[in-house]
């Protein structure tokens, strides 16, 4: 397969005559009437030239949108794994825990330490009798049994309600671990994807290289480029820089 070095018309077999100008390569030209106008001679050089800044254009604009994506690698997280570890309900209970059993120890003694009181100053009475003891031993045996009961009740009243808001907490504290890591993961992914993004990014930067010697730095923008082309393709000029003489 070949093209026609008249008017560019793609020829089935190679040195036959167009079918489009007449054109041959034993040096015969158009017959009279033939085509629609006079033939355009067809420039090789500058159609590779105008691929050539083609190319370079679309990576100069792949860049320049690219430059605007990429973010510092500082921003994003380094690994997928979960930052914020969840926590168990005993990591805020037992404060409660501990403290509902010393606030019922603390009561107690301090139930029997009056009780003892009571004791000293009866015993230290000169005449007691033993009516009056055995009054004041039934007494103290509900005493004792009292503080049982108000030590218990004030231990499991702060356990029970440190375990509704140790509940609360780690509930509120889970459900914010889980928001946070499904951030950390999607920032990561986030990451990932600018990391491409820079490998595409710096893959064209090496590709323009055999193409920025055709238009100077100044003129190195894919707007430019473009009106480059278009000046060239329009025959408004045949060389990059009579196309940039026009801009």
């Amino acid at each position: 397969m070949d093209t026609c070095k008249v008017c560019g018309t793609i020829l089935p077999f190679s040195g036959m005559k167009c079918p489009k100008c007449g054109y041959s390569k034993d040096g015969a030209g158009a017959p009279a009437g033939a085509g629609a106008g006079p033939a355009k001679m067809f420039n090789s050089d500058k159609h590779i030239l105008i691929m050539n800044l083609t190319k370079f254009r679309d990576l100069l604009g792949e860049n320049e949108e690219l430059k605007g994506m990429i973010k510092p690698q500082s921003e994003f997280p380094m690994s997928d794994d979960q930052i914020y570890k969840k926590r168990s309900l005993f990591k805020f209970f037992w404060p409660f825990l501990l403290g509902g059993i010393g606030a019922g120890i603390v009561i107690y003694i301090i139930s029997m330490i009056i009780m003892f009181s009571s004791a000293m100053s009866i015993a230290t009475q000169p005449s007691v009798s033993d009516q009056q003891v055995q009054t004041f031993a039934n007494h103290a045996m509900a005493d004792i049994y009292g503080g049982y009961i108000v030590a218990i009740a004030v231990a499991l009243a702060i356990i029970f309600m440190g375990l509704f808001i140790s509940r609360r907490k780690r509930d509120a504290f889970n459900s914010n671990a889980d928001m946070m890591n499904r951030i950390a993961s999607e920032r990561y992914q986030m990451g990932l994807k600018n990391e491409r993004m820079i490998d595409i990014y710096q893959d064209n930067l090496a590709s323009m290289r055999r193409y920025e010697d055709l238009v100077p730095a100044e003129y190195q923008t894919s707007q430019k480029v473009s009106l480059i082309i278009e000046a060239l393709k329009e025959d408004h000029a045949d060389t990059v820089e009579e196309a940039i003489a026009l801009l």
